[in-house]
């Protein structure tokens, strides 16, 4: 057994702890579409439409409807974030606001001879805001599942003069400790007890793309678009965990203990999109698009982990034990790709009804490294995650020459192959509805929306016995202004 006064001064060499795993595959994949207000308070449903730059995201062929020049940009959209986290029958309630700037685009548009069937070119450069990571929750409940128990398990088999990582620093700071007689078997105090458990996690960041687009207007009939999309990554999750003996006043003389995380990714990537919308009817647009699968390439990815135990009573020369570790990592992830249809029906002039429907296989996400096989965590990948189907609905009536009104509804699908497994439906599906209005001229237009979204998802902060139910509500208040010319 250990002693307090032959504590470890040192972490030794660290071996490489991966946090990628199936889970960072399925996160980096998703799309959670962002952009002008427009956009949103319609459903996002303008890739039949057309005209709106944040549509070029999922059609390019949108650009082809533009016959003049368009600079769009939203400034303001306020993201209010209520989450209630149900965790070993105990509910917690938290709630955070964010504030972000997701879209800016120009198109430039080329009239061609009026001889010519070809109407117009258009060029479009920008970007848009394709997913958003904030969010903030919280678990507690009581439990007899301890964090230190998989700790334990990786240490089995493992002479104490060679641990590393997570059980390195949970033998620093005695969470765990040999069973006596043994120098390679572990046992932890926390292991089997009574604990009020609490996890706090905070995540930021969001994935941007980049676009240039070019499209054209054949005989105002049929209208093509192609584009490069570089998407930038940058995603943060921090954690808060912390385990406290209820029926006890301490553990050995641990009182309670926690335990940080910090993750952070940053990468960048390439893709590429093409469709087009093509009208055989004055009141009828049809659209089909297909992207390509994103390539992120060397996503840089830092991860630090913390622990330190609460003590009942220490000698007076020993400090409550802090040890951390933290390792840099670089891998590759390519994205499934992405299929779009949709039909819209104009009504006069005077506004549309538009459907589309979006396709999305997030097993054919896949990890890559040049010093790592993930084989397990793609096959893992494969094996939980399936397809995943996405309707948007939405509309738009011009009341006058200068006042529109919008709505919209969007659903999606659970990602997972096997959605029964979690409880209650928790099964990461998502519905949108979203109301707004513009404002439009000859040269400048200022459009609002509101946007509503509620999904039940589950969260395993470490082992299936400690995964949380959650239930997201966010309200988004947005803002666009732009000009033609």
């Amino acid at each position: 057994m250990k002693r307090f006064w032959i504590i470890p001064l040192f972490l030794g060499i660290l071996t490489c702890s991966f946090a990628q795993g199936d889970y960072e595959a399925y996160r980096f994949s998703q799309t959670d579409y962002m952009g002008t207000a427009r956009f949103l308070g319609a459903g996002g449903t303008f890739g039949t439409v057309g005209g709106d730059f944040s549509a070029l995201s999922i059609n390019p062929a949108a650009i082809g409807l533009y016959k003049r020049h368009e600079v769009s940009f939203t400034p303001t959209v306020v993201s209010f974030f209520k989450n209630n986290t149900l965790y070993h029958d105990n509910n917690s309630y938290t709630q955070n606001a964010k504030y972000t700037v997701p879209e800016c685009g120009l198109v430039i548009t080329t009239p061609i001879a009026r001889d010519s069937e070809w109407k117009y070119w258009q060029f479009g450069f920008g970007y848009n805001r394709i997913m958003d990571y904030n969010n903030t929750f919280r678990a507690a409940g009581p439990t007899r599942s301890s964090f230190a128990d998989p700790i334990v398990a990786q240490a089995n088999g493992t002479h104490f003069n060679s641990l590393a990582g997570d059980a390195l620093i949970a033998w620093n700071t005695w969470l765990i400790d040999t069973i006596s007689g043994f120098d390679n078997l572990y046992d932890s105090p926390f292991s089997g007890a009574n604990l009020d458990q609490t996890a706090l996690v905070k995540q930021s960041g969001a994935i941007d793309e980049m676009s240039f687009t070019f499209g054209g207007n054949y005989n105002d009939k049929l209208y093509i678009g192609g584009s490069i999309g570089i998407p930038f990554l940058d995603y943060m999750e921090r954690t808060i965990l912390m385990e406290t003996p209820t029926d006890v006043e301490d553990l050995q003389g641990i009182t309670s203990y926690e335990v940080k995380t910090t993750q952070r990714d940053r990468g960048a990537g390439v893709n590429a999109k093409i469709g087009i919308i093509y009208q055989p009817a004055n009141f009828v647009r049809l659209s089909a698009s297909i992207q390509s699968p994103t390539y992120f390439w060397k996503i840089k990815d830092t991860y630090r982990r913390e622990m330190k135990t609460h003590w009942n009573s220490l000698p007076s020369n020993i400090q409550e034990p802090d040890y951390q570790y933290s390792n840099d990592y670089r891998f590759s992830l390519t994205t499934p790709f992405r299929f779009n249809l949709g039909a819209a029906f104009l009504i006069n002039k005077r506004g549309f009804i538009s459907a589309e429907y979006e396709f999305n296989d997030h097993s054919m996400s896949t990890l890559y490294a040049d010093d790592y096989d993930f084989t397990n965590e793609n096959e893992t990948v494969k094996q939980k995650y399936g397809i995943r189907h996405s309707v948007r609905l939405g509309g738009e009536v011009n009341l006058g020459e200068k006042f529109a009104l919008r709505a919209g509804y969007n659903f999606k699908s659970s990602p997972y192959r096997d959605s029964k497994e979690w409880a209650e439906g928790y099964d990461g599906s998502a519905h949108y509805g979203s109301l707004g209005f513009g404002f439009h001229n000859k040269f400048l237009f200022v459009d609002f929306a509101y946007v509503l979204r509620f999904s039940k998802d589950s969260y395993n902060l470490y082992t299936p016995d400690a995964t949380a139910q959650i239930k997201n509500t966010t309200h988004r208040i947005v803002g666009t202004i732009g000009c033609k010319f």
